[in-house]
């Protein structure tokens, strides 16, 4: 088949028109200019440069990754809660027995159960107070005053604390 040879409307019956037979015997003795493949491979090439790499995603799939890198983190924070975080350290034990009744241990068991004649007190302390004996509490305002009830050795050493409703 002639690289020129085009369908023209044969199968129709309807015979061949005079304008392609002109077109035909005009590209037969064409001949193409030199280097005509390299200038176009050249012109496409300068026209479809190649990106640098972060030019390449798109929106949509940066959103992607990064929808799947939030749900993973959800799912690591989601597991890691649900782990056991096994036996509690040393300093939460004794606060964990005083929880029972509401009171905080200041000092280690044995000599909360050596001390003489224990005595129930209320004070209002500041924050700031609570934070450094180990209360977990809120210290955005230092110097409000929280009224707390403590349980106190006979000597005046603080035992216990907790935090009392006004």
């Amino acid at each position: 088949m002639n690289m020129f040879e085009f369908d023209d409307g044969r199968e129709m019956g309807q015979g061949r028109a005079p304008e392609w037979d002109a077109a035909r015997r005009t590209l037969a003795h064409a001949t193409p200019p030199d280097a005509v493949e390299q200038a176009l491979l050249r012109a496409f090439a300068k026209h479809h440069a190649p990106r640098p790499w972060y030019r390449r995603w798109s929106a949509d799939a940066l959103a992607s990754w990064v929808g799947i890198g939030a749900l993973g983190c959800a799912l690591a924070i989601v597991g890691m809660s649900l782990l056991s975080g096994g036996a509690p350290s040393a300093r939460i034990v004794p606060v964990m027995a005083a929880a029972d009744d509401g009171f905080v241990a200041l000092v280690p068991p044995e000599r909360m159960a050596a001390a003489v004649d224990p005595q129930l007190k209320q004070a209002d302390l500041p924050r700031a107070a609570l934070v450094q004996m180990g209360i977990p509490i809120v210290a955005n305002v230092p110097d409000e005053l929280v009224h707390t009830e403590m349980m106190v050795a006979a000597t005046g050493e603080p035992l216990a604390i907790r935090l009392a409703v006004n």
